[in-house]
């Protein structure tokens, strides 16, 4: 069976291809099914427990309060149609966190609903749960896509730098600091030293020697060595988390700064998890 094609308004409206920022109306009405499901809403009715978990997480107050039950028609919903969109966004991720998804499972929760609605948000795998993250450019997503699904170490510490960079609550400094940790491990499983705890710093020496035993797939030249090229690219990453605990030029990673790393953080990862990176001789 071909793929439904994507259903498009006969007379345009003007957001046919702009994405949503928030939920307004016609964003929130489909994921209500999905919320009333996570808070074990069962013949309209369900305790206030799910809601209750999430005010105390959130450090918010969205009028629930413990004990008894409570209708999701009369109840429930009309208190979740009262609330703003940050508020609305950070409860879709926290029923996104408290969902258990096999690894089997192909189709995210609610990232049909999203999708089709223009959301600027989508819905990532991070370990055995999803998440809420910001919609990035299809090109740059379909790049990114094995490496964001992977299980090895290196792309799972990856996913968190995704989260922490594009997520409901970015936090630019950790986002650097583990797109840093996820191009370490991927490249010290791969290129071996004698120390006993390496880091990056000990690589830059053996990519940049006159003979170098690691090279890429690409045609080697003169002009653009390959091992040499990786050791310039890991060395930015490095050289650029100046969020490092301890510099003594510390300062806070802007958002920009660590989306940059967590992308390039990103192609260091592929590249070593692939075969990219290869010995020489």
């Amino acid at each position: 069976m071909s793929e439904q094609p994507q259903w498009r308004p006969v007379v345009p409206n003007g957001r046919e291809d702009v994405l949503t920022e928030g939920f307004p109306v016609y964003l929130r009405e489909p994921i209500y099914p999905w919320l009333s499901a996570r808070a074990g809403v069962e013949s309209d009715w369900a305790k206030a427990d799910f809601f209750v978990d999430f005010q105390n997480a959130a450090k918010t107050d969205i009028g629930f309060r413990s004990g008894g039950y409570h209708r999701w028609r009369d109840t429930i919903l009309p208190k979740l149609r009262q609330v703003d969109d940050g508020v609305f966004t950070n409860l879709v991720h926290y029923g996104l966190s408290r969902q258990r998804i096999s690894q089997g499972t192909q189709a995210l929760p609610i990232e049909d609903v999203l999708s089709r609605g223009g959301s600027a948000w989508t819905v990532i795998r991070v370990g055995d749960h999803a998440a809420l993250t910001q919609r990035v450019p299809a090109g740059v997503r379909e790049a990114m896509g094995g490496v964001l699904t992977a299980t090895d170490v290196a792309s799972r510490k990856l996913q968190e730098a995704w989260t922490d960079a594009y997520g409901v609550n970015p936090r630019p400094s950790v986002a650097f600091g583990h797109a840093v940790v996820a191009a370490e491990t991927a490249a010290l499983s791969v290129i071996r030293t004698a120390v006993p705890e390496p880091t990056l710093a000990n690589l830059f020496s053996i990519l940049e020697a006159d003979d170098p035993n690691w090279t890429l797939v690409f045609r080697d030249s003169d002009k653009a060595p390959g091992a040499k090229t990786l050791a310039a690219m890991l060395r930015t990453l490095w050289r650029g988390h100046e969020s490092r605990h301890g510099r003594p030029d510390y300062a806070d990673a802007t958002l920009d700064e660590a989306r940059a790393a967590v992308v390039l953080a990103a192609t260091l990862v592929q590249w070593f998890t692939t075969g990219v990176v290869r010995p020489a001789h």
